[in-house]
Order: structure tokens, then C-alpha cells, then sequence
């Protein structure tokens, strides 16, 4: 054929001004032992399209599909990744090269399981041995693609699968390192196809599967190998349904048929392709019969040859394969894309969700401590004890000299605070202080169950527990580092987690930080610093000048505090006594009106203070949920627009 010449594949274009056929129905399948019907002889008219649009098209869907990470964990969440990855693996390893490469020889998959006899039917197609055979061969790492030398130029640089490293080699395939290529190359090969040798299917080894798996994505045409005595196994038929469920072109030889058993098994695996809807696939059988030199009587694999033959040679044959095998990925993403933008809509669901629960954990802690501060459960034991000794000892009433002033009378001398304004003034600071850091450790404690109930603030968690906080040093800087450690283990999108952890680890965080009583008596100093700000205004010296003829602020604010943690700033009705001194002393003072407006402004103002603190260790939670890369909230809608511009590109 013509190299220059534009192939083409329906709703897949090749150029500007390129067309694609729309293959013909298939033919009846062929009997066991012979190659079947030719797909696309009788192609339909062909349909125009743009190819510009559609790859541009393509790169939306697959930049769109890059930026929706799915770090969190949920039902269904294994499936989800392992789909979002073989959407990108198929763009950008089959789609987009294809696209790009239209005159590429067809890239052929020989895919079965350990032992199927796929190094000895691809040495006996090149004619010679290209890749080593054996039930336990060394090139089960290292896949071979055996093509003919005028085609090597198309495999050589990284455009069809860009991210495997390749070698080319000359003679039998020697073994090399894991996920590397090697490319092989052979005056027996066929021109306009290539062979690609992949790792079994049911290798022990996950990571070989998965390399298989990324072939089948890049490639053509699917042609499995698999034994008389293995073509039931279930990993074949899985593989097979899955190329039937998304239109690949597929092609089966089953070998090693014993002659006296050829007939049964050959009409029982028909009957099994019918039933799984497989009826119309490419189909060869293969005797058992002697090996040597790693090959296959000529006249043996000669049916399977010729096929692989006409495929490089005829443009109809191979533009119905492109055809099949193209559309079939992209009529896939019709489901597969929205069923990502589900995806994505949970991600963001659940991360509002953990970020909720770790805020209403703190926030609960921030209600107990306005329910304390108005009920006067402070007002109990030492503090109480310090209020009660420095009321009824006199010093209150000294310290302010509350009597009747004369006109343009100086007013005395103010006198420093006695050692039991001090004491008192210190016992409401720890007792507030002590509050604080119970209820805080409450809250971590409380967030901490949330995240473990909810199976993607557990999965976060267990990752954290794994991570090294960055205080560590510098080795733990980049929670990249241990992912690479592990990287089939992890999902991708962890972000830098070791960054966002306390000093103690994920651990730390069912507890308050270590520097919150320090924090705490800051803010609770800071408070009463503004108490005694507040009492010293001018709205509070105005009305009580004409009363007061000398008065201690420090006295006045404490007052104020009693009255402001016990009383709800004149709210609530209290017995006689020396406990109830603030009341009616800051009645007569501020005024009812003024009281209440000023003890609003300290609860107010405590309630503000301490909210900065709780809201510091709620944000330790909160830094593990930024840390992990998430999926814009636009990205449902954007995945959605992306399907339908790429459908309308089609």
C-alpha cells in the first residue's frame, strides 16, 4: 500500500479533509482450523469528519479526566481509578498516536496465558526465533514486538505507548528490566504489521499484568493464544469479554488441539464464543505437533501468516480493523466519561463531608465553652474561692471607694492591684485556660472518631500514620518520595500529606497540639487585657464619674469578668451574698442598658479569641484534606462537556 495514503476509521479522521467507512456486517463465523471472514470488504459509504476537531477533542477529554484525582476512598473507588487510568492509558497510548499515525502498521497484541505457545507462534510467523520460549521464559518482563524491518521506524521513537523505554535488538530477544521493549526486527515479518509479545495474563506478578493490560490498550488487533486444555480459564474469557464489550477487533487461535480430540473441542469452544457473543471472532486451530527451534511446522502456522499477511496488505481489511477498534474505545467513553463525572462529584462530596465533620467537632467545643461562660459553671472551686476571698475581705470595696463625689473634687491616688485582685485575676485565667484545652482535646478526639466512622477520612488517616511529619526533616519533605517507594500501593493525587502533619504525626491529631495551653493563656491574658480596655472607655467614665470618686480599673475589670462568666452581664437573677456583689455593683455603675451591651462585647469577644484557637486545630485535620489533590468543583460539568464535545466531534 501506499504509506503516503490516509487510513481512516469511522468517527475517526486522518486528516482535515480525510473520510471514514462504516464496516459491512460480519460474515457467518469460519469453522475451527480456518481463517475467518474478511471484515470490511463491503464497506458503506463513508462518513467525512475533521480530524483537527477530533483530537482536540480527545486532548480535552483527557486533560479534563488528568484533573480529577480520586485520592479519597469509597465504595467502588478501586474500579474508579484502575477506569481513570486506562482512559488516559488509551488516549494517550492508542487514540492520539493512532490519530496522529494513520499509516503506522496495524500494532497487533498476542496476549494468553503462561505456556499458551505465544514466543513459539510468533517465532513461527517471523521465521526465526525472535523471543524465547518456554513455560517460564525471561522475557515475560521484557515483551518483544517483532516487525519488519521498513516498519521499525514507526515503533522506534515513543509515539504509540511514549512512556516505555525501548531497545531494538537483532536475533533472539535476550531478557532486560521490567517495562522495557524490545523491538525486534525481521525479514520474515509481514510489512504493514507488528507483533507485540506481551507479558501472561496470569502472571503471579501484578505489575506484569498490568503491562499487559496497557498493550491490549495500545494496540489493534487482539489476537489471544490459549490451549486445549486452558481455554476455559477464567482470565482468558475476562479478557475476552472485555475486547467484545468495547468493540476491539479480536482474533483467537487455539493451539495444542489433540487430533482425536479436535472435533468436540473445537464445537465446544464455538458454542462457548456463541454464547459469550463471540461468534464472529477471527478464529485458528492449531494441532499439537513438534516443535523445533522454537518454531511451528510451516504448513501449521501458514493459515494464521497469511491472515496476519492480507491484514498488512489490504486497505479494507485495515481500515475495517481501525475502524472496529477505534470506534469501539471511543463508544465506550460515552458511559465511561459520565461515570467519571459521578466520581468526581463524590470526591467533592465526601471532602465537604470530612471538612464538615472536623469543623462541627470544633465548633461543638466552641458551644460548651459559650454555654460555660453564660451559665457560670466557671465560677466554682479555686476561682470561686479567690472571688469570695477577695469580695469579703474588704479589698473590693477599698479598691474601688464607690461613694457620692463633690463638684470639682480630684480624685484619689490610683492604688496597684492587692495580692488578691492578683490571685483572683490568675485563677480565672488558668480556670478559663483549663476549659479551653479540655474542650479542645474533646473536639480532637470527637474528629478523630468522625474521620475513622467515614471510610475516606480512614483511608486518609492510614495513609498519614505511614507518612513522616515534615518536622522529621528534610528526607520526609514530599510524601512523592514514599509514594515511588510504593507506587502500586497508592493512589495517585496523595499531594504532600508528611508536610501537613504535626510534629507528633498523624497520631497528634486525636489530641491538642502541644503548644495550646501556652496559645491559650495568651488569648485568655489578651481578654482580660481587653476588659480592663473596656471598662476604661469613655462611655463607662462618663456615666460613672459622678459616682465614683476614685476607682482601681484592674478592681472594676474583674468585676466585670465575674459578672460577665456569671451572671450573663446582668441577665440572670442571683441570691444575696457576696456572690452577688458584681450585679448590682455593675448595675449601679454601667447601667442595666450599658452592662448588657458591654458583657455582650466580652462574650463576643472571648467567644472570638478562643474560636482562633479551636479553628488552629481544627485546620491540622483540614491541612491532611488540602494536601490531597482534588478535583475542581467545575470538574463534574467540565467532564460532562468534554463527552459531548467529543461526541459531537464523532
Amino acid at each position: 500500500m501506499n504509506e503516503g495514503q490516509p487510513v481512516v476509521a469511522a468517527s475517526v479522521p486522518w486528516g482535515a479533509d480525510s473520510v471514514a467507512p462504516v464496516p459491512a456486517p460480519p460474515a457467518e463465523p469460519p469453522t475451527a482450523g480456518t481463517p475467518a471472514g474478511r471484515p470490511g470488504e463491503q464497506a458503506e459509504p463513508h462518513v467525512r469528519v475533521d480530524a483537527r476537531t477530533l483530537e482536540a477533542a480527545l486532548l480535552t477529554v483527557r486533560n479534563t479526566v488528568h484533573h480529577v484525582p480520586l485520592p479519597l476512598e469509597c465504595p467502588g473507588i478501586a474500579v474508579a481509578r484502575a477506569e481513570r487510568q486506562q482512559v488516559l492509558a488509551q488516549i494517550d497510548d492508542y487514540l492520539l498516536p493512532r490519530l496522529r499515525q494513520s499509516g503506522a502498521p496495524i500494532l497487533i497484541a498476542m496476549v494468553g496465558s503462561t505456556g499458551a505457545g505465544k514466543s513459539t507462534l510468533l517465532n513461527s510467523i517471523v521465521g526465526s526465533q525472535v523471543s524465547a520460549t518456554g513455560i517460564r521464559r525471561p522475557t515475560t518482563n521484557s515483551p518483544v514486538l517483532a516487525c519488519h524491518p521498513d516498519d521499525v521506524r514507526w515503533f522506534a521513537e515513543n509515539v504509540f505507548l511514549p512512556t516505555l523505554p525501548r531497545v531494538r535488538q537483532q536475533g533472539l530477544a535476550m531478557p532486560g528490566r521490567d517495562g522495557l521493549l524490545v523491538l525486534a526486527t525481521s525479514e520474515g515479518m509481514p510489512k504493514g504489521v507488528a507483533l507485540l509479545d506481551t507479558p501472561d495474563i496470569d502472571s503471579v506478578v501484578a505489575a506484569h499484568r498490568q503491562f499487559a493490560r496497557q498493550f491490549l490498550d495500545a494496540s489493534d488487533l487482539w489476537l489471544f493464544v490459549t490451549t486445549a486444555r486452558r481455554y476455559a480459564d477464567a482470565a482468558v474469557w475476562d479478557l475476552l469479554k472485555d475486547g467484545r464489550d468495547r468493540g476491539a477487533s479480536l482474533g483467537i487461535v487455539l493451539s495444542r488441539v489433540p487430533s482425536a480430540a479436535d472435533r468436540q473441542l473445537s464445537e465446544h469452544f464455538n458454542a462457548m464464543l456463541e454464547a459469550n457473543g463471540l461468534g464472529d471472532v477471527q478464529r485458528f486451530v492449531i494441532p499439537e505437533t513438534t516443535i523445533s527451534d522454537g518454531q511451528l511446522p510451516g504448513h501449521i502456522s501458514a493459515p494464521v501468516r497469511d491472515w496476519l499477511t492480507e491484514t498488512g496488505r489490504q486497505d479494507e481489511r485495515r481500515i475495517a480493523i481501525l475502524t472496529q477498534t477505534m470506534s469501539g474505545v471511543l463508544d465506550t467513553f460515552a458511559d465511561r466519561i459520565p461515570a467519571l463525572a459521578g466520581q468526581a462529584e463524590q470526591q467533592l462530596a465526601l471532602r465537604a463531608e470530612l471538612r464538615s465533620s472536623a469543623d462541627a467537632a470544633y465548633a461543638a467545643a466552641l458551644a460548651e465553652l459559650d454555654e460555660a461562660t453564660r451559665s457560670g459553671a466557671l465560677l466554682r472551686g479555686e476561682v470561686l474561692a479567690r472571688w469570695q476571698d477577695f469580695a469579703g475581705a474588704g479589698d473590693l470595696v477599698r479598691n474601688l471607694e464607690l461613694r457620692k463625689g463633690r463638684r470639682g473634687q480630684r480624685p484619689k491616688r490610683r492604688q496597684q492591684p492587692s495580692a488578691r485582685a492578683r490571685a483572683l485575676k490568675t485563677a480565672l485565667r488558668e480556670s478559663l485556660s483549663a476549659l479551653v484545652v479540655s474542650l479542645s482535646d474533646r473536639a480532637a478526639e470527637d474528629a478523630m472518631e468522625r474521620w475513622q466512622a467515614s471510610p475516606a477520612g480512614a483511608g486518609l488517616l492510614a495513609v498519614a500514620r505511614q507518612a513522616r511529619p515534615s518536622a522529621a526533616g528534610p528526607a520526609y519533605q514530599s510524601l512523592r518520595q514514599w509514594e515511588g517507594e510504593i507506587s502500586w500501593a497508592l493512589p495517585s493525587g496523595l499531594g504532600d500529606i508528611a508536610a501537613s502533619l504535626p510534629a507528633g504525626g498523624a497520631d497528634a491529631l486525636g489530641r491538642s497540639s502541644a503548644d495550646l495551653v501556652a496559645a491559650a493563656d495568651r488569648a485568655i491574658g489578651g481578654w482580660q487585657d481587653y476588659l480592663l480596655n473596656l471598662v476604661q472607655t469613655e462611655n463607662v467614665t462618663r456615666r460613672s464619674i459622678a459616682r465614683v470618686a476614685s476607682f482601681d480599673p484592674e478592681s472594676l475589670a474583674l468585676v466585670l469578668t465575674v459578672g460577665v462568666l456569671g451572671y450573663g452581664a446582668g441577665d440572670v437573677e442571683v441570691s444575696e451574698g457576696a456572690s452577688a456583689v458584681p450585679q448590682r455593683l455593675l448595675t449601679s455603675l454601667f447601667g442595666a442598658g450599658l452592662l448588657r451591651d458591654i458583657g455582650g462585647q466580652a462574650r463576643q469577644e472571648l467567644h472570638d479569641r478562643i474560636g482562633v484557637l479551636l479553628a488552629g486545630q481544627a485546620a491540622r485535620y483540614l491541612a491532611i484534606l488540602d494536601a490531597v489533590d482534588a478535583p475542581e468543583e467545575t470538574a463534574p460539568t467540565d467532564l460532562y462537556q468534554a463527552n459531548y464535545a467529543l461526541e459531537s466531534a464523532r
